[in-house]
């Protein structure tokens, strides 16, 4: 989504192809980074923070990139968490989820992909022309990240 609004950005500008094309670079750097920081707000914030409960995308069968992070590195607390999913969640079930996800490596490995990706996004900057708008977006990312 981010990487297609970049993309109509310049194109509605009549910007150069190159540009148009860091333009959305950028975007889809973005964007995975802010999927990735919603992710993990979502496991890692309070109830009173995210104004919802926290693990709600697991409740509603969303399996995120903390989570997928946690299945993949296997081990006890991979079958732990696979026996939990693929089913309605109670609040028991779902504090349960949410301290194996928490504390078994898959919060830590999503975090540094979305700092690969607000790298990337970063990055995407060098090709675009110097202003105070390409500043604001190679600060976006940062900004992002320290949500975390």
């Amino acid at each position: 989504m981010y990487a297609t609004a970049a993309r109509i950005g310049g194109i509605v500008a009549d910007l150069p192809r190159p540009t148009i094309d860091a333009l959305t670079e950028y975007g889809e750097a973005f964007g995975m980074a802010f999927q990735i920081v919603d992710d993990l707000l979502d496991i890692t914030a309070t109830d009173e923070q995210l104004g919802k409960p926290a693990g709600h995308d697991m409740v509603e069968g969303v399996y995120t990139l903390p989570v997928l992070r946690t299945l993949q590195a296997g081990g006890v607390a991979a079958v732990e968490l696979l026996a939990l999913l693929g089913k309605p969640l109670d609040a028991v079930e779902t504090d349960k989820a949410l301290s194996i996800v928490r504390s078994n490596g898959g919060v830590e490995a999503a975090r540094a992909t979305a700092f690969e990706w607000a790298e990337r996004a970063q990055i995407a900057c060098d090709a675009l022309p110097a202003s105070r708008a390409t500043e604001a977006l190679r600060a976006a990312p940062a900004a992002l990240i320290a949500t975390l």
